[in-house]
């Protein structure tokens, strides 16, 4: 049977869900109103003889089976009619997942959340529909009839039970479908419908069956009892009427002997019909049809019993008297229900419904709270909040909620273990970055510092020369005083020309230094953006003018603000984007314009090229992943370092535009320090 419904869902999901679920609500209730065809003659104490017979068309004019398959075929196709406009749309979802486009995911998500609702507004209006109807049915006939006999409440009490299975069964069944629909349609999209927390979910779910299954057993105790009691009842009546048939033979006097029986209930009474077919009745009342109908027709079948009407608890014994050479009828009609046993079978109903609320709210409680524990935790590590790793989950129970406890702290272990293996993993790859990264810079700076090493080297040979000449003239009287000074003057003007060269080498040290430091470093000092932007000019200048390329920059801001942090991991992203724009180009003729832009307490940074761009295949995973548009010669390592130092070394941020083809633009934003905190400071 389950793999059966495991292949009807999987080709219903295929074809057509709705109807696979109008499907099932039909099954459903062809089968449970067949078991109620049973059920309801025994529940309701149905008279013998009084369904599907010659004598039930002569009174109702319509077969009990006529009346329960109409009802049955009405309220099916209506219901049917109904779950159709409502499903209107469901078949289509496999279409929108294929067609992929912004219209077709918003439709898909619309059905997404119909798959999570319907199944709770079905369910809802399974029981709450079919039952306003009887009750507006129940309260039509009260407002004409002045009360509402216990007949009635019987009948709402079925209709409900009937409903509430139906809805129930189909609910568990049609939820498989909606549930294939919504793995089937998942691509990573946020929860959709109204939230319903799971104690809601138990108390749909498992107290409409409490109450049926109480109202059930309430139901049949209560047939069975009122079927003793009035097999009680008849045989006291009847014994009673007996013992007085001879004295009404010898008085000819009926209402005599029928005024001595001893009623049970203040509600029987005694009835006598002449020859001529008048009724009296010892207080007034008026016998119902079917009752004398029954009298007439099936009565003496059942040795003087009598029944009245469906689903009332009244019946009578009729005996009949010959007296000279007329036939009278004498009998008791008795109420077999007693308003003492409803009120005890309605109060044990109550404190028992309400026991099993209290025990569901309380076990649904602890559900809900054992699950929502191991979800809380599971989402602070989702969202990489601070976590105490060496905090275990306790184990409470030694269930499937025990088992979730237990794969939890395995996996809390397992991402501790992880995210360790992570940190070392990402050390050793920033250490690689950054080496890979001074590498390339030395190589570039190892080319500019020839020239001025040259230059240098230039200007000591010529003092050396000027040395040599200022010692030969020592004792040379033609030399004058003035060919001192000349010789003189030539020295410190070689000395002059070196010095600049000394003061740029000493530069590039200073910021090979700089970038050489680990980039871990934990101290926290201040630089300013013109410190910056000299490095990285300093550093950038061999790979630009390697390349052609042109880098422009364009300050709007003070060059003396302030930032906090260490400058070598700013000029390390400064320098991966320069290269990145370079790169871009394909050796290329360009320019990298570089605009320095106050926007409240942060700096924004802003690289633009007018290279090839960023395909969206790339720009969607950047940030997120390692990834390169520079196939085997990247590591896509660069921006993502970047943009975590960024945001946890300088809590800023980065993003960037980017059309393919025509260039990309990166933004970084660096909060600096305001001048209040300068004045603090």
């Amino acid at each position: 049977m389950k793999n059966f419904m495991q292949r009807f869902s999987k080709k219903v999901i295929i074809y057509s869900p709705s109807m696979g679920i109008i499907l099932i609500y039909n099954i459903i209730n062809i089968f449970v109103a067949v078991i109620f065809y049973m059920l309801i003659p025994v529940i309701l104490n149905y008279p013998p003889e009084s369904i599907n017979s010659k004598f039930e068309l002569e009174v109702i004019h319509f077969s009990y089976n006529t009346q329960f398959f109409l009802i049955a075929i009405i309220t099916n196709t209506i219901g049917s009619i109904i779950l159709r406009w409502v499903l209107k749309g469901l078949d289509n979802w496999r279409k929108y997942l294929v067609n992929s486009s912004p219209g077709n995911d918003r439709k898909l998500s619309d059905i997404r959340a119909k798959c999570m609702n319907l199944p709770y507004t079905i369910y809802i209006f399974h029981i709450i529909f079919p039952l306003l109807v009887v009750i507006l049915i129940l309260l039509f006939f009260l407002s004409k009839e002045g009360h509402l006999s216990l007949g009635f409440v019987k009948v709402i009490i079925l209709v409900f039970s009937f409903v509430t299975l139906v809805a129930l069964i189909s609910f568990i069944l049609s939820k498989r479908i909606f549930v294939k629909i919504l793995l089937e349609s998942y691509e990573g999209q946020d929860k959709n419908g109204i939230r319903i927390n799971l104690k809601t979910k138990l108390f749909l779910q498992v107290l409409p069956m409490f109450i049926v299954s109480l109202l059930f057993t309430s139901m049949i105790g209560y047939s069975r009892l009122i079927k003793d009691k009035g097999e009680l009842l008849f045989t006291n009546y009847k014994l009673q009427l007996e013992s007085g048939i001879e004295l009404i033979k010898s008085t000819n006097d009926i209402k005599q002997i029928l005024q001595g029986i001893d009623f049970n209930t203040s509600q029987d009474c005694t009835f006598s019909i002449s020859p001529d077919g008048k009724i009296e009745t010892s207080d007034g009342s008026i016998l119902s049809d079917f009752f004398v109908k029954y009298l007439y027709d099936l009565s003496e079948k059942y040795d003087g019993r009598v029944y009245d009407i469906y689903a009332v608890d009244v019946q009578g014994v009729a005996l009949n008297i010959k007296i000279g050479d007329e036939n009278w009828i004498v009998g008791v009609k008795y109420d077999v229900a007693s308003s003492q046993t409803v009120a005890i079978f309605l109060g044990s109903f109550i404190i028992l419904l309400l026991l099993n609320i209290l025990v569901l709210y309380v076990l649904s409680k602890s559900l809900a709270d054992d699950i929502s524990q191991v979800a809380s935790s599971l989402e602070g590590i989702a969202e990489g909040s601070n976590i105490d790793f060496e905090k275990k989950l306790a184990v409470t129970s030694n269930d499937e909620i025990g088992d979730l406890v237990i794969a939890f702290n395995k996996i809390q272990q397992r991402e501790k273990e992880n995210i360790e293996a992570l940190k070392e993993n990402q050390a050793i790859l920033i250490e690689q970055e950054r080496l890979a990264s001074l590498g390339q810079l030395i190589g570039g700076i190892a080319h500019n510092i020839r020239t001025p090493i040259m230059s240098i080297s230039g200007a000591i040979e010529a003092l050396k020369d000027l040395a040599y000449e200022y010692r030969d003239s020592i004792d040379d009287k033609s030399v004058t005083e003035q060919d001192h000074q000349e010789i003189a003057k030539e020295m410190l003007t070689w000395l002059d020309k070196m010095r600049p060269y000394c003061a740029y080498m000493s530069d590039v040290i200073s910021a090979v230094k700089g970038q050489a430091v680990q980039m871990n470093a934990s101290t926290m000092v201040k630089f300013t953006v013109d410190e910056l932007i000299k490095r990285v000019e300093l550093l950038m200048k061999h790979e630009l003018t390697k390349n052609h390329i042109t880098l422009i920059l364009d300050s709007q801001i003070d060059m003396n603000t302030e930032i906090k942090g260490e400058v070598s991991n700013l000029i390390q992203v400064f320098d991966n984007i320069i290269i990145n724009a370079v790169h871009a180009y394909e050796g290329k003729e360009g320019t990298i314009e570089l605009k320095i832009l106050r926007s409240d307490d942060n700096i924004r940074f802003v690289f633009k090229d007018s290279a090839k761009g960023i395909s969206s295949e790339i720009s969607d995973r950047l940030f997120k992943e390692m990834v390169t548009t520079k196939g085997k010669n990247g590591t896509g390592l660069g921006l993502y370092m970047s943009y975590a130092t960024v945001k946890g070394r300088f809590g800023g941020n980065m993003y960037f535009d980017s059309i393919q083809g025509s260039g990309t633009t990166f933004y970084i934003l660096i909060p600096c320090i305001s001048y209040n905190q300068k004045e603090v400071s």
